[in-house]
């Protein structure tokens, strides 16, 4: 009896340091691998196109070929709380599960193969900067002052070569290894 129960110590006290050598280990090993997968799956994503001006363009140009890689876009609770501030995270959370991630997608004719890309810093956008109100919707200067500071946020169109209008889309942001996408936040951030 005694054998049984100092095997089963040991046992325990195995899987526990065995657990505790990982670094990304969490209070249940059940919660940790769906987290482990997705965070794999996003890493991808965001190995594919880079954190750079390049890497949004190339992700803006398969977009259109790809529409099921609008899906690999939806933000995640951290990534909300990474972007918007307070309260913002979860009302912006709540607003695009309900009127986007349902039917989300991204489109352009077949004539519109020239990608017109705009950005801005956060901290452009929360002061309102030349550079800010040139290139992004006003509504953008409302939800300014709940954006956290150090992101750069993409607008972008798709118009046939040598027009200036188009299928324009905005919010593509990379936030936590990986690219999201939140259109136009002051809907979000209404009310």
């Amino acid at each position: 009896m005694r054998r049984l129960a100092l095997s089963t110590f040991v046992a325990t006290l195995l899987g526990l340091a065995l657990t505790g050598c990982d670094k990304e280990a969490v209070d249940s090993p059940a919660v940790q691998q769906p987290t482990t997968q997705a965070s794999t799956a996003r890493s991808a994503a965001g190995d594919a196109y880079p954190e750079t001006e390049e890497g949004a363009k190339a992700l803006l140009q398969a977009l259109p070929k790809n529409p099921p890689l609008v899906l690999r876009l939806k933000p995640t609770t951290e990534d909300y709380r990474a972007l918007f501030v307070g309260d913002a995270a979860a009302k912006a959370e709540r607003f695009y599960a309900a009127n986007l991630w349902n039917d989300a997608k991204l489109t352009a004719d077949a004539g519109q193969t020239q990608l017109q890309v705009f950005k801005a810093t956060s901290d452009e956008i929360r002061s309102w900067s030349p550079t800010a109100e040139a290139n992004f919707p006003g509504g953008y200067q409302q939800a300014g002052p709940h954006l956290k500071p150090g992101f750069t946020w993409y607008r972008w169109r798709y118009a046939e070569p040598g027009k200036d209008s188009g299928m324009a889309y905005d919010g593509l942001v990379h936030v936590n290894g990986h690219w999201v996408w939140t259109p136009k936040p002051w809907r979000a951030l209404e009310g």
